[in-house]
């Protein structure tokens, strides 16, 4: 029913973090991803929470507007959700160079999963840290806040993706997503140029 595609993405530079340090934080994340129409056997959001919490280390020790990665005992990872994301974002633009297959962003959805729910970065801890003074519009108007940014520099993602063998996705397609995607960049602070990449390898398993 599957085919397996081996991928391996070398980020060139800094590549961000994105979940936040502070409960606080991590529970408006949560709460704004959320559906607002969630399946019966989804996983509660408290639950959810405490798996962020618990991923980060966070703590209300932490300065707010900072921004790290998740771990475990095999060091920082990237979700495997974030690239699939990443895809969705990049084949939803490419619709013109593949006329004969109507609504192939939906069509992709159904069809493409990322095998890995971690993708490690090969880091026991960040490379470093970024700090940017930024614009933030609230209730009473624009305000000034800080921002931190965990960052690993130029590491290489590997993962294996399942594509339904029914030929609608096909490795031309997916190669036309990465090609994209290497300009448009993956994961946090793309605007700053961070997260582009050079597929090194595309290959069925």
């Amino acid at each position: 029913m599957w085919e397996k595609y081996q991928v391996t993405l070398q980020i060139n530079g800094r590549f961000a973090a994105g979940l936040p340090k502070t409960p606080k934080e991590i529970e408006s994340m949560v709460v704004h991803r959320a559906p607002t129409l969630p399946p019966e056997d989804a996983t509660s959001l408290e639950e959810i929470i405490a798996s962020v919490e618990e991923a980060v280390g966070a703590s209300d020790d932490h300065e707010p507007g900072w921004a790290t990665f998740p771990r475990n005992a095999n060091g920082l990872y990237y979700e495997g959700r974030g690239v699939r994301g990443h895809m969705k974002d990049c084949v939803a633009q490419l619709q013109w160079m593949f006329p004969g297959t109507k609504n192939i962003k939906s069509k992709f959805v159904n069809r493409v999963y990322v095998e890995d729910d971690c993708i490690y970065l090969s880091k026991t801890e960040p490379d470093g840290m970024e700090t940017r003074f930024i614009q933030v519009m609230t209730r009473q108007g624009p305000r000034s806040a800080i921002k931190h940014i965990d960052y690993v520099e130029s590491p290489i993602l590997h993962f294996t993706l399942l594509v339904l063998a029914d030929k609608v996705v096909t490795e031309e397609l997916l190669r036309a997503i990465f090609e994209y995607g290497a300009v448009h960049g993956i994961g946090q602070e793309r605007s700053q140029g961070w997260g582009r990449y050079t597929l090194v390898a595309l290959k069925a398993a």
